[in-house]
């Protein structure tokens, strides 16, 4: 949410409740924070005990870092550090911002934020600047990426037209690529998935494909998942709570949710899967899915007493953990988002802050989250989703061929694997006589399908049909949850003869 986000809420516009003659502020958040995060001064002092007295080591809510649940995360500050997080369990926190070293408490992981600016009516700015992201970039090697803080939200955030942000993901997309390839982009940062919301990223794509005659290449895709209403400011100035109109499109209204539909868990179920459908059908169902914010805003004296909002929190992680979905990631089982942050760590703006600010105590929304997550059971699981080669089609003019092989893996478990993976390749079944190829051994996978590329170089191979198996971690030595899936076949084609076609282009003379 962070920044002046929602004229409704995070920069301080007013709510008329009908009928109560009541207006409510609902609140400021200045997402980031831009306090530093403070460090103690301890200062040294002398003593004249001279006996040893040993201790057993106690942490208080000290959680390995192989107990940290990958899919649960915070929106947060860079004051993170400051506040006792590691008994949530969670495993990764967002800070609307980039922080070139940013705190870490418990190894989480962190995914820093691009922040977008329209300068102009087809040009943008980007913070922080080239030197110092083109620096973070390189100095968190592998990170996810976010382009933009809800470029749809018009006037705040980054309020971006449809054009302007295909524009700079673009450009920031393929800048960071060429200072870490192995860094992960996502797109969106969208309010809500609505309708409205939808239309703002089909235009989005649109744009990109246009001005640069390819598909928008997306390696994660990224919302917000919160329920408010959708009215132009510009045609009801007395009546625009909530998310407002994305810039680009002009229409006085959308989703009309009340007040009271904050917490509906059946709307969020809809708009989940609505953003799915809307992945699956514009060729993105192969990609990850993120929530960077969601939770609810609306305060306790509106009706949102800490049971109900407990009660929301529960019945979102239960969905979030438990549904799948033809429409689903196929990597990660077919769920329907891998990753999820609820909003907030300690913005006591809005409603559901897990610690207090002030105090640094964990609060009774921080004391649930903390209990849901303690039941949750840890979980590896190491698979191959794709086999394939380069070239893809192979061609021998009789002679063997050199051909590299190669192989997609994930950890769809919920927690970092417990070492390293070997992956082997065999020409057959490894079962059934099958040759050994090759092998590789890549650093240990984080849960929530994250995965890795392998490949091996294969000498020598005659033409015809290959089959060949990618196995991991055939020796068993990282405990799973399902032994049974380790191993993948795909046909491979050595072609000794190719077919060229005339190119048909439909409608040109």
């Amino acid at each position: 949410m962070k920044g002046p986000r929602f004229i409704w809420g995070r920069i301080g516009w007013t709510v008329l409740l009908a009928g109560l003659g009541l207006f409510v502020a609902l609140g400021v958040r200045d997402r980031p924070t831009q306090h530093a995060v403070a460090l103690a001064n301890h200062t040294a002092f002398e003593t004249n005990i001279t006996h040893t007295l040993h201790l057993p080591l106690v942490m208080d809510g000290y959680v390995p870092p192989s107990g940290r649940l990958c899919r649960f995360g915070v929106g947060a500050g860079r004051d993170i550090a400051t506040y006792p997080v590691n008994s949530l369990r969670m495993g990764w926190y967002v800070d609307w911002t980039v922080t070139s070293n940013p705190s870490r408490p418990g190894g989480i992981t962190y995914m820093p934020t691009v922040r977008l600016q329209q300068t102009g009516p087809d040009s943008y700015a980007y913070s922080p600047g080239l030197d110092v992201l083109s620096a973070t970039v390189r100095a968190l090697s592998g990170a996810t990426w976010l382009i933009g803080n809800e470029p749809d939200r018009r006037r705040w955030q980054d309020s971006l037209e449809p054009h302007v942000y295909a524009q700079a993901y673009h450009d920031l997309y393929y800048l960071i690529k060429g200072w870490d390839p192995t860094a992960q982009i996502a797109a969106g940062g969208i309010v809500q998935p609505t309708p409205l919301r939808l239309q703002y990223l089909d235009m989005v794509l649109e744009s990109y494909r246009e001005r640069y005659g390819e598909p928008m290449p997306v390696d994660v895709w990224n919302i917000h998942a919160f329920i408010l209403r959708e009215r132009s400011c510009d045609c009801y100035p007395e009546d625009c709570w909530g998310a407002e109109i994305p810039p680009g499109i002009e229409a006085c209204e959308g989703m009309l949710y009340e007040i009271q539909d904050n917490d509906n868990l059946e709307i969020f179920k809809q708009n989940i899967e609505r953003f799915r459908r809307w992945m699956a059908d514009r060729g993105y169902q192969n990609r990850p899915l993120i929530i960077t914010e969601f939770g609810v805003q609306m305060w306790p004296d509106l009706g949102f007493l800490p049971e109900r909002v407990n009660a929301y929190m529960n019945g979102t992680f239960d969905y979030l953990m438990t549904v799948t979905s033809t429409l689903g990631y196929p990597a990660d089982e077919y769920r329907l988002v891998q990753r999820w942050a609820w909003y907030s760590l300690s913005d006591d703006h809005f409603n559901g802050w897990l610690f207090d600010p002030n105090t640094k105590a964990r609060t009774v929304f921080g004391d649930n989250f903390a209990a849901y997550t303690a039941q949750v059971s840890p979980t590896v699981n190491l698979k191959p989703v794709r086999v394939w080669t380069e070239p893809a089609l192979p061609f021998s003019n009789g002679e063997p061929v050199t051909v590299t092989l190669l192989a997609y893996v994930v950890n769809n478990g919920n927690i970092t694997a417990s070492g390293p993976t070997t992956i082997r390749f065999y020409e057959g079944h490894p079962d059934q006589g099958g040759t050994l190829i090759s092998e590789q051994i890549i650093s240990p996978l984080d849960g929530c399908a994250s995965g890795a590329t392998v490949s091996v170089t294969w000498s020598s191979v005659p033409s015809g049909s290959h089959i060949v198996y990618a196995v991991v971690d055939s020796a068993d030595t990282i405990p799973e949850s399902d032994e049974g899936d380790n191993i993948l076949g795909e046909r491979i084609l050595v072609a000794t003869q190719r077919m060229f076609l005339p190119a048909v282009l439909k409608g040109q003379p």
